[in-house]
Formats: C-alpha cells, sequence, structure tokens
C-alpha cells in the first residue's frame, strides 16, 4: 500500500473529493458522485479510475450500474490522515466562516452608523464653532482635518 505522502504525491484535490465522497456515502455511483462532489462526469470518472488503479476503491455490478466502495487500503489510507494533507472542509467549517462573516458584516454596518453619526456631530460641532470663534483659522483647520477623517473612515466601510 502506498503511504500518505506517495499518495499526496498522486493524487490531486479533485480524486480526494471523489474518494471522500465514496467514504460520506459508504459507496456511491457516479451520478450520486457527480452531484455530490460537483466535478464534471468526465473528472469523477477519471478520478474513480485513478483510485481504483491505487487500489483505494473497488468497482461493484450491481443492479444499479456500477457502486464504487474503499478497500481495505482506502479506508487504512483515510484512518492515517489523507484527508488532512488537503484539508478537507465539511460543512461545520463552512458554517462557522459563514457565521463569522455574517458577524462582520453586521458589525460593519454598525461601524458605519456609528462614523456617520460622527460625521453628523462633527459638522454640528464646526457650526457651532465658527458661530464663536468666527473665521479662526486654526479652529477651523481642526475641524476640516476632522471631517477629512470621518470622511476616510466612511470611505474605508463602504467598500466591499
Amino acid at each position: 500500500m502506498p503511504t500518505i505522502s506517495e499518495l499526496s504525491d498522486v493524487l490531486d484535490w479533485e480524486a480526494v473529493t471523489v474518494l471522500h465522497a465514496i467514504d460520506e456515502q459508504e459507496g456511491a455511483g457516479l451520478d450520486t458522485l457527480v452531484e455530490a462532489t460537483g466535478l464534471d462526469r468526465s473528472q469523477v470518472e477519471t478520478r474513480c479510475q485513478q483510485l481504483s488503479t491505487l487500489g483505494l476503491t473497488t468497482e461493484t455490478d450491481t443492479d444499479d450500474g456500477v457502486i464504487h466502495e474503499l478497500t481495505g487500503s482506502g479506508h487504512g489510507a483515510v484512518g492515517s490522515g489523507l484527508y488532512d494533507e488537503y484539508d478537507m472542509l465539511g460543512d461545520a467549517d463552512l458554517d462557522e466562516l459563514a457565521e463569522k462573516v455574517a458577524e462582520l458584516l453586521d458589525r460593519r454596518d454598525e461601524l458605519q452608523a456609528q462614523v456617520q453619526q460622527l460625521g453628523d456631530d462633527a459638522t454640528q460641532l464646526k457650526t457651532r464653532a465658527e458661530r464663536q470663534f468666527g473665521d479662526r483659522d486654526d479652529v477651523s483647520d481642526e475641524f476640516e482635518s476632522l471631517l477629512a477623517d470621518v470622511e476616510a473612515l466612511e470611505e474605508s466601510l463602504s467598500e466591499g
């Protein structure tokens, strides 16, 4: 049986994706594997042939067509950490990532609202300061700088 290192030299991510689908389905036909992997039929056929040649899977003829199943060597490779070499993502990983993205988007929306409020507050303060201090350049320059910072923040938050 080839070692995990040898297998990772020969197998690409598509082959391991097909192997993973066969493992998850505990045996499956081509149609099921195409659906489970999202790969083209020709890609799945090629990878199934490769996996069979390497002795990781076997093909069994049934009334419903050919079923691909893991062999003892296939189970051994999986048990030895073959998937770890390819950083196989599970639905739980994707769900967790999607949740984090949603949280960040919510936080961005909150920050945008706060920055908008900050801009409004700064504009009101500038108007009051101009009434109190007239046209003092130092006060005016300070507010222009502050408003430019607020505008830059708004811009960076709205990108994306």
